[in-house]
C-alpha cells in the first residue's frame, strides 16, 4: 500500500511540475523549462507505467490513471493559449474606450 500511495503521490506531483514548469516557460520564454516541464510529463508516463504493472490497483482504477495521464499532456498548452486568447480580448475591448 505504500508504494502504490508513493507513486500515485509522485504522480500528482509530477503533473504540478508539468504545468509550473510549462506556464513558466512560456512567461519567460525559457526554452530550458519548457524542456524540463516535457521532462516532468515524461517521468509522470513512467510513474504510470510502474502503477500498470507493479501495484494491486483495480482495472478502472489503472485505467483511469492512463487515460488522466494521456489527457495531462494537453492541459498545460490548452490553458496557455486560452489565457492568451483572453488577454488580448481584453486588450482589444480597452483599445476601443
Amino acid at each position: 500500500m505504500l508504494v502504490t500511495a508513493s507513486l500515485l503521490g509522485l504522480f500528482v506531483l509530477l503533473a504540478f511540475g508539468y504545468g509550473v514548469l510549462y506556464g513558466l516557460g512560456q512567461l519567460r520564454s525559457g526554452r530550458a523549462l519548457i524542456v524540463a516541464s516535457y521532462a516532468s510529463y515524461g517521468l509522470q508516463c513512467l510513474v504510470v507505467v510502474a502503477v500498470l504493472a507493479f501495484t494491486p490497483l483495480l482495472g478502472w482504477w489503472k485505467a483511469f490513471l492512463a487515460l488522466s495521464c494521456a489527457i495531462y499532456l494537453a492541459i498545460p498548452p490548452v490553458t496557455w493559449r486560452s489565457l492568451v486568447a483572453l488577454h488580448r480580448m481584453g486588450r482589444s475591448r480597452n483599445d476601443h474606450y
